[in-house]
């Protein structure tokens, strides 16, 4: 399999690439139950879901103070509600990458794979996410559904990605923790890998994915080892 013919590898990034666990502690720190971060994440994708039904969208911040608020006035902070709202955006703004991605993004990069991200959150997030760390060079394209018509995973949001990097759908690997994101993908055309750090089972509903791993390092062990072979 020449490099010419392996998929350009699209890495979502919310909970992919990032480890939302100290999301917990940001929550603890303002007075209320750490798993409540969990709820508030779901939330988000809850309604950016339900506007991409009808072809609309909002900025993942706007959703994401809106779910934090309605949150908290459930389960009041100790502090002042707008004050916790901003203490949970900013730890969305450091959290870190997974422990396996930096050594497999370089792995990926050293292959002659081609990367690229495509997040529901803000680029400017993704970036600094990648940036902290230290594999934003390994990516051609880090891009938001901010600029597309809705968010994943609608088949919109493949297809605008598909139009502005150029790449065709059925040239991509859409590399996801998240069975919706790779359902969506699949059905807009894609190829797909999980990422089951957890063990968890895949939903029958779902259509299966072309790829299972446990992590971005033994994802990169895979297709090294066998160049663009998407079965498992």
């Amino acid at each position: 399999m020449t490099t010419d013919d392996r998929p350009v590898l699209v890495f979502d990034v919310n909970e992919t690439l990032s480890d939302m666990r100290p999301l917990h502690r940001a929550f603890e720190e303002v007075g209320v139950p750490g798993e409540l971060a969990q709820t508030w994440f779901a939330s988000v994708l809850r309604e950016g879901f339900a506007l991409a039904v009808h072809g609309e969208a909002q900025p993942f911040s706007v959703l994401a103070k809106e779910m934090a608020r309605t949150l908290f006035a459930s389960r009041p902070p100790t502090g002042g509600v707008e004050d916790a709202v901003a203490h949970v955006l900013d730890a969305v703004q450091r959290l870190p990458v997974h422990a396996d991605v930096p050594d497999g993004i370089r792995s990926l990069a050293e292959a002659g794979f081609r990367l690229t991200a495509l997040t529901n959150g803000s680029a400017a997030t993704a970036e600094g996410l990648l940036e902290r760390g230290g594999v934003r060079q390994h990516f051609e394209h880090v891009s938001s559904v901010e600029d597309a018509p809705c968010w994943k995973p609608a088949s919109e949001a493949y297809s605008w990605a598909s139009g502005a990097w150029g790449v065709p759908l059925d040239g991509m690997l859409m590399i996801a923790v998240h069975p919706w994101d790779l359902h969506g993908a699949a059905r807009a055309g894609m190829r797909t890998a999980w990422i089951d750090r957890y063990g968890a089972p895949y939903p029958q509903y779902a259509h299966t994915a072309d790829i299972r791993v446990s992590g971005v390092r033994e994802l990169a062990a895979r297709l090294n080892a066998g160049g663009a072979e998407l079965t498992d």
